[in-house]
């Protein structure tokens, strides 16, 4: 999204003058989204003063319209409900077509007056090519949020009005129009920007719903707080499991442009066969599924829909999504204290003796530390042992909330709106946490222009939610989290330096897993979580893998690993390395080293891959060539095994 500018100011003047008397851009003074729309308009050769605006007859208004039908039907809600928070403001509701002509609006009759004398009705082309710079015109061909106040705006007759803008995409990522609130600049409202994304969102969801009614959908997010929140990831599945649609949020999810994720097949992008998918869900009733993705992540998953068969018959439905509990509903994971993470690791100790010294004297605290080393679990424990730990513990996570949803997630907005049928609103994080703790993890990726707002609240202790006017009071302790290097982001200038001295009232740097010497402690605490029932013994062999991994995902990692052995382990079995997963194994194990194979066994083997190629024929022979329990009883992956057995390396056995 383009950073909201002084607008009004001399800069942009400057700005003005260097570029159309001179045909210079002056560095620094403009967002690159307006300079780069400017330059369009100039190859364009669009006038800088007033021309005549393209308008629609009557006849063609109607056929555009009845075209656009699907999207005005679903559009017009959040319309009137945005035009609810903006009236009185001097200040009009715009959609358009994916041509930028204007389809539906409402606004202030003073507003709408003035708007008229430059064609801001139906019928009118807000194209770049028609107006110049401007937020629907520019918003189109970015594909992106866009602000245009005052000067920026390429025409001189169009200066008197501020813009705000967003694209509005179908479920298969084609532009479909625009949302947009225009009114004058002296009216503007910094946060009119975060309204028309949220309405926005809306609309593309209420679409993405209604067309894919009948198919298999999916709502999911990384953080289980979020699914049902606005941000969640839908995405529509056919009966035979290819991912026919989803929204922005999805893709944010899901780490990938849409138009790669498209048409892939459900167990490209989970690891799970498809049919499983269902039992799944109905075994999980109303709670969450937690999905693993073929990258390693998982996602928190909730459906709803029908799976149809090859002759177009139901098989089998289902509706979890409107019976699910809210988050305080859920089971949570295990709050640790902070003598519970004293494992005896001497880093970890220092860092919870320096946090033990601050508890209840209302100092900001920064936790540093890789992905997955535990910081938001040492959040929860600060929490816990402070002397706020009897009210609200409220998280948000910077990084996993899309740019476009965070000032409202962080913020709150006004009741009565974006809420569909109900109009509740939201209180937002900042709100909810009065009288407990906010604990902001991943920081460092918060948008350079919300540091700005979240800076004036921690300085004031008071909040202004979207769309409303007045502050309220707010008390809590603050603890933030990241993985970066913010110093650096602050000497680069992505972040605010006067914020990161306000965030940093104590530093505590986590060290990452690879580093820690309380590995079997760990190891331990962990399956005290997980297991169900008496906590398995770990072979020794399984705990100098764990010690000599480089553990990329820190302790989240070992957590999963650990996880999943219990799921292949018998009850009563040792923990071991046929217990492990492929892909842990893989990256962890050599296919078989001199202590794994007793060479007894193998009498008539000359070396070391003479017993490996032999223990592969023995133990392929005594399961019957069966890969996957050979592979087990030689405590390798079975991927290792394929490969050995592809490239030919065991004598007399092919595949």
């Amino acid at each position: 999204m383009t950073r909201p500018s002084d607008g009004g100011g001399n800069q942009i003047d400057v700005a003005r003058t260097a570029f159309f008397e001179r045909g210079e851009v002056a560095q620094g003074l403009l967002d690159e989204v307006i300079t780069r729309s400017w330059q369009r308009c100039a190859l364009q050769h669009v006038p800088e003063d007033v021309r005549d605006v393209r308008h629609c007859s009557g006849t063609e208004l109607r056929m555009l319209r009845e075209q656009n039908q699907e999207l005005i039907t679903y559009a017009r809600p959040e319309l009137e409900s945005l035009y609810q928070q903006i009236a009185h403001t001097s200040s009009s509701v715009i959609l358009t077509d994916a041509h930028g002509v204007l389809l539906y609006s409402m606004g202030d009759a003073e507003f709408l007056n003035r708007a008229e004398r430059v064609a801001l009705q139906a019928g009118a082309c807000w194209d770049e090519l028609n107006r110049g710079t401007n937020a629907v015109g520019t918003a189109l061909v970015e594909r992106r949020p866009v602000v245009v106040h005052g000067p920026e705006h390429y025409l001189n007759s169009n200066r008197f009005l501020t813009c705000s803008a967003t694209p509005i995409l179908s479920p298969t990522g084609d532009l479909l129009g625009v949302l947009d609130v225009s009114g004058d600049h002296r009216s503007r409202q910094l946060h009119t920007i975060g309204l028309v994304r949220i309405s926005s969102t809306l609309i593309e969801n209420r679409l993405f719903r209604a067309r894919y009614a009948g198919c298999l959908m999916l709502a999911f997010h990384h953080r289980r707080d979020y699914v049902g929140a606005l941000c969640e990831g839908l995405a529509a599945f056919s009966g035979d499991g290819i991912l026919l649609a989803l929204n922005r949020c999805a893709e944010e999810q899901l780490g990938e442009p849409r138009r790669y994720l498209l048409g892939q097949r459900f167990e490209a992008l989970f690891d799970l066969p498809f049919p499983k998918l269902m039992d799944r869900l109905r075994l999980a009733g109303s709670d969450l599924v937690s999905l693993n993705r073929t990258d390693g992540s998982a996602l928190y998953v909730v459906g709803s829909g029908s799976m149809v068969n090859e002759r177009g018959a139901t098989y089998a439905s289902f509706d979890t999504a409107p019976g699910r509990p809210g988050p305080a509903a859920r089971p949570s994971q295990p709050t640790l204290s902070l003598a519970h993470l004293d494992l005896g690791d001497p880093q970890v100790s220092e860092v919870l003796s320096k946090a033990r010294r601050i508890l209840g004297r209302q100092i900001a605290v920064l936790i540093e530390g890789e992905t997955g080393t535990g910081k938001e679990v040492l959040a929860n424990a600060l929490h816990q042992a402070g002397s706020r730990r009897g009210g609200p513990l409220v998280s948000i996570n910077c990084a996993a909330v899309p740019e476009s949803l965070i000032e409202a997630e962080l913020f709150g907005y006004q009741p009565g709106a974006f809420t569909g049928a109900n109009r509740k609103g939201a209180p937002g994080k900042i709100l909810q946490a009065n009288g407990g703790t906010l604990f902001l993890d991943e920081i460092g990726d918060m948008p350079l222009h919300l540091q700005t707002r979240l800076l004036r609240v921690l300085q004031e202790r008071r909040v202004v939610p979207l769309g409303g006017t007045e502050a309220i009071d707010v008390d809590f302790d603050l603890i933030s989290a990241t993985n970066q290097d913010i110093r650096e982001q602050v000497s680069c200038g992505a972040f605010r330096a006067d914020l990161y001295y306000r965030l940093n009232g104590l530093l505590l740097r986590l060290p990452p897993l690879r580093c820690r010497t309380d590995m079997q402690a760990l190891v331990r605490q962990l399956l005290e979580v997980e297991a169900e029932g008496e906590v398995p013994v770990v072979s020794e062999r399984v705990m100098q893998l764990f010690r000599s991994h480089p553990w990329p995902g820190n302790i989240r990692q070992l957590a999963n690993v650990l996880r999943t052995a219990l799921a292949m382990r018998d009850e009563g079995e040792v923990l071991e390395t046929c217990h492990l997963p492929e892909d842990f194994l893989q990256d962890s194990q050599p296919l078989l080293s001199a202590t794994d194979v007793d060479t007894s066994t193998y009498p008539t083997a000359h070396s070391l891959q003479d017993v490996a190629k032999q223990a592969i024929v023995a133990a392929l022979a005594r399961h019957d060539g069966n890969v996957s329990a050979a592979a087990r009883s030689l405590g390798i992956s079975r991927t290792t095994l394929y490969r050995r057995l592809k490239q030919g390396d065991v004598d007399g056995v092919r595949i």
